[in-house]
Order: structure tokens, then sequence, then C-alpha cells
């Protein structure tokens, strides 16, 4: 995976947008990374990932946890870091909120409320704070 970026869109096509956040896997990334100061690790976002997908510790989920992570580092994290959501620094694993990001707001807004109602998994609505993707927050 390249840390450099190259040719980032300006805007995303609604297509784009809705083809970004389809994976709950990129959706639960996001917000992750909407939890924490960023530049945040791979890892912990990982866990994060993880304890939304499951509803307990990543602790207790050490395999899915490899899989998630995997998934992740080679399929959604790019698709992200090349649409300009997220940027990624490979050489010290660190994930931070990348220029277009504030695009998907509108659409995380919405789908925050299905992934809140889907039964199973570990999110809150505490544990979200879409608004923190927006380029004026503050660290």
């Amino acid at each position: 995976m390249n840390t450099k970026q190259t040719e980032i869109p300006d805007s995303l096509s609604l297509d784009d947008r809705l083809s970004l956040l389809s994976s709950h896997y990129r959706r639960y990334l996001l917000y992750g990374l909407s939890q924490y100061t960023t530049p945040v690790s791979l890892a912990v976002l990982t866990d994060t990932v993880t304890e939304f997908e499951h509803g307990t510790p990543a602790e207790q989920h050490r395999d899915e946890r490899l899989t998630i992570y995997t998934a992740l580092y080679h399929n959604h994290l790019p698709r992200l870091v090349d649409a300009g959501v997220v940027q990624y620094n490979q050489s010290e694993d660190l994930v931070d909120i990348g220029p277009n990001a504030p695009t998907l707001v509108p659409l995380l807004k919405s789908t925050i409320e299905h992934d809140l109602s889907a039964s199973g998994n570990g999110l809150t609505p505490n544990a979200v704070d879409i608004a923190s993707l927006q380029p004026e927050r503050s660290n």
C-alpha cells in the first residue's frame, strides 16, 4: 500500500459515496476513526471495528480480529485512501481523516441509524461522533 496520494478527486460522486459506504467494515472504520484524535493506528481501529462487529472486547475474538485487520489493510483501507476519505502512513501504521471525509458525513448520518438498529453489534449512539469527520473539528 502506498502512503503517497495521487490525484485525489476533489469531491466524490453519489455513486462513489454509496459504493464506499456499502461495506459495514468501511463504515465501522469511519465510525471508529470518529472516536479518536487522529491520526490513530490501524491496530487500534481494527480493535474498534472488531468490537463493533461482535459487541464484545476484541481480545475475545483473536482469529476474527486478524481476519478483519487483513480485510481492512488489503481491501477497505486502500479504497478509502484512493477516494481521499482517509490518509494512511504505512511506515507508522497510522490512519488519519482525508480531505474527502466530509463528503461522506451526510450519508454516514443515515447509515449510523441503520447500523445502530442492527442487532448483535457493539455500536451504541455514544460510540460515534460523525461530526468529528468534518474539517473544523478540534483535536
